[in-house]
């Protein structure tokens, strides 16, 4: 059995790599996110069909994100993801609140509608246009939150099989906690390499190159068991919500461990405002919560094998 990527999958991947580079330098991600500035590439992105690429199957949409977390992008594709994976009829940009009025929810300042979950598994569509949006404070400022107060819009109840579409939702997000994780183990690596003590490179002492080799041993696997949740959503659903449960526990914690390493690898210049990991740390922190946390997850994968 042949567990790559195919040929148009892997030309998927080389397009989103190239074009995220290109436009979203770390400079340019650090000027919109701490200007609190529209994603001014949502239209090219548009254009590229990237947020109707579930319609070519999870795994293409798990290939996207990940790109997107190894380009730390500030725009508001993920949200739209969730929302369409929830509302497939949505046009133009959408987000998710997963709870009653008052919590904050990301994007929520450039959606045209928010997809509200409600008692009983419900699901609403409602306008953005017709809720108060305000701003709230966000751990990761590539992506901010917006209390959205739900005081009696008007709202369309939605019909469907949500519980593949939360799954993939969780799978969509593991990716690109897995895309943040190999972003930060080759510019750690890269760093141990050229960063010299005692007239050697950091990366030849022991101690360096074991925490380096277990960032990648753990971006590896959380790659592995992500790509899997992706194929058994479009191929195998007796073991869908299962695989996906495990692809978002493990890949949250992946992300959040490979980016305290580097911190240590990095040392004192790893802590500073100026140097971009942060950055990083804070989106795999932010997406560890997002849309139920490790723990969570943990306990639907234990409940299952009970």
């Amino acid at each position: 059995m042949n567990f790559d990527l195919t040929e148009d999958q892997r030309e998927i991947k080389r397009t989103a790599r190239e074009f995220l580079a290109s436009r979203y330098t770390l400079e340019k991600v650090r000027s919109i996110a701490l200007d609190s500035a529209a994603d001014p590439h949502w239209d090219e992105i548009v254009e590229l069909g990237w947020p109707d690429v579930m319609e070519l199957g999870i795994v293409e949409l798990a290939v996207v994100a990940e790109e997107l977390g190894y380009a730390l992008a500030p725009s508001p594709l993920a949200s739209t993801w969730a929302a369409k994976l929830l509302y497939p009829e949505l046009e133009g940009r959408g987000t998710v609140s997963m709870w009653e009025g008052g919590i904050a929810v990301p994007n929520a300042d450039v959606a045209d509608t928010i997809v509200v979950t409600a008692e009983g598994g419900r699901h609403f569509a409602v306008a953005a246009s017709d809720v108060t949006i305000e701003p709230a404070r966000a751990l990761d400022a590539t992506r901010p939150l917006f209390t959205v107060r739900l005081d009696g819009p008007p709202a369309v109840e939605l019909e469907g099989d949500f519980g593949h579409a939360w799954h993939a939702i969780a799978v969509m997000a593991a990716a690109e906690s897995v895309g943040v994780a190999a972003r930060v183990t080759r510019t750690t690596v890269d760093y141990a390499k050229e960063r010299k003590q005692f007239g050697r490179a950091i990366g030849s002492y022991q101690a360096v190159s074991h925490a380096c080799a277990q960032m990648f041993l753990e971006t590896e696997g959380a790659r592995s068991v992500t790509y899997w949740a992706a194929w058994a959503l479009d191929h195998d659903p007796e073991n869908a919500e299962f695989a996906a449960n495990c692809a978002k526990a493990y890949a949250s914690d992946a992300a959040v461990n490979v980016a305290r390493s580097a911190l240590q690898v990095h040392g004192g210049i790893g802590f500073t405002w100026e140097h971009d990991l942060h950055l990083f740390l804070k989106r795999a922190e932010a997406n560890a919560h997002a849309y139920g946390d490790a723990r969570w997850h943990r306990e639907q994968v234990a409940a299952t094998l009970l």
